[in-house]
């Protein structure tokens, strides 16, 4: 039987479901996500219309991004992060949540001011296709909150079994490596950055070329709008 990707990576966030909703409010609050949505708050306002959190999981980056007044849609693909997700929904938020496969929006083109896409491209067959799809979505002049995975990062090794010949569903990239992607596919990058490890200082990365910043990266964001917005 051949393999399916995705079939495979519902399963896999089923099971990783409860794991990920322990350390959410950390990764948050706290930890590698803390910086995304002042950074893309800055870029968007509530009144431009919803954002999209693909791959939203458990909901708590959806639920926070709401509670700043703006419309948001969480999507999984996973049915156990929905379940968590949609306990997030208090009565004044402008909040819902969506399972769906990312390879099939259920939205109208052109739905979204902004699309937050965190550590979620990697996790599809084909992140080069989920990008240019992606655009299709976004309003004219629309945003694009894109995190990778950094060569730091723990959860690479969710793809080390493929040295063994074995069917993974991870499929990550280097930081420098996406950015030329989304160059290539018709993205202009407005802002990009790097999150670390506990040990690994301000004053360290400052004096670093970009490409070393990325190398010691675990997360890296991407803030970036379509140069030719869907017409």
């Amino acid at each position: 039987m051949a393999f399916n990707w995705h079939a495979a990576c519902e399963t896999h966030w089923n099971k990783m479901s409860g794991h990920w909703q322990a350390n959410s409010r950390e990764m948050w609050e706290n930890g590698s996500r803390k910086t995304i949505l002042p950074t893309l708050s800055s870029y968007i306002k509530p009144e431009l219309g919803p954002v999209l959190d693909a791959g939203c999981g458990d909901g708590y980056g959806s639920a926070k991004l709401a509670e700043l007044g703006f419309s948001v849609i969480g999507l999984d693909i996973s049915e156990e992060m929905i379940k968590k997700a949609e306990k997030r929904i208090k009565p004044g938020l402008r909040l819902s949540f969506v399972k769906a496969d990312l390879r099939e929006l259920p939205f109208e083109k052109q739905s979204f001011q902004a699309i937050m896409a965190i550590n979620v491209i990697e996790w599809t067959d084909d992140p080069r296709r989920m990008l240019i799809s992606l655009k299709e979505y976004l309003k004219p002049d629309g945003l694009l909150a894109l995190g990778i995975l950094g060569p730091t990062a723990a959860p690479r090794e969710h793809g080390y079994r493929r040295l063994y010949g074995e069917d993974v569903v991870i499929n990550t990239m280097m930081p420098w490596e996406c950015g030329r992607l989304l160059t290539e596919i018709g993205y202009t990058i407005l802002h990009q950055e790097g999150v670390y490890k506990r040990g690994v200082t301000e004053e360290m990365t400052n004096t670093l070329s970009l490409e070393l910043r990325q190398a010691l990266s675990f997360l890296w964001m991407f803030y970036v709008r379509p140069c030719n917005p869907a017409k």
